[in-house]
């Protein structure tokens, strides 16, 4: 297996695993209407991750712009969860943020 072809699979091994991290925050905190700004970046999130996973094969440039605004929403998404001291937020900003590297590695 080639290096970029392995980096491509952590790329998509963190967003899938950012999307399940997602997920379980989201439902941790969806009966808590203080938490309504941490779910609505998290589903920003998934939607992301989604759309970079199914970008993986695309052209150079498509694909950039698709992991680029993946890295966007994991951003705001880590900053959010960062604020909460729920294990399930810790985890998923954490996800987040491995994820963006991830990809930044990918996009270098």
């Amino acid at each position: 297996m080639s290096s970029i072809t392995m980096i491509k699979n952590d790329c998509i091994v963190a967003c899938e695993l950012c999307i399940e991290e997602c997920i379980a925050c989201i439902e941790s905190c969806n009966n808590r209407p203080e938490m309504q700004d941490c779910i609505k970046f998290c589903e920003r999130c998934i939607d992301a991750c989604r759309d970079c996973i199914a970008a993986s094969d695309l052209s150079s440039l498509d694909k950039a712009i698709t992991m680029q605004q993946c890295m966007e929403s994991c951003y705001d998404c880590a900053n959010e969860c960062e604020k909460h001291e729920h294990e399930s937020c810790q985890k998923c900003a954490s996800a987040c943020r491995q994820c963006i590297e991830e990809c930044e590695t990918l996009l270098a």
